[in-house]
């Protein structure tokens, strides 16, 4: 049990600091302040991501139960947070008081 925790946390923080980076590259490209293109990028491909490797994973069993952990639920998981999303669009259009 707590193997498997460790995998899904681990993952979840090289998700969440790549989520950070390339959420950030692209909000610097795409100069938009009012709407979050960086983090729907972010949900865009990591939600295309999940969705090809776990396909792949469950139809041709690529990827062990411990690597769909890992991967799948840690490192996509934490990449593609819809909360992040959320927060970001209700924080662009609602001012800071």
């Amino acid at each position: 049990m707590l193997t498997r925790a460790a995998l899904v946390g681990f993952g979840g923080f090289i998700g969440s600091v790549a989520r950070y980076l390339m959420a950030g590259a692209v909000h610097r490209v795409a100069d938009r302040a009012l709407f979050p293109s960086g983090t729907l990028a972010v949900n865009v491909l990591g939600c295309l991501a999940i969705g090809f490797l776990g396909g792949l994973a469950e139809s041709r069993g690529v990827l062990s139960a411990s690597a769909r952990l890992f991967l799948l639920i840690g490192v996509l998981g934490g990449f593609t947070t819809f909360s992040s999303f959320g927060f970001e669009t209700m924080a662009r259009a609602t001012p800071i008081r």
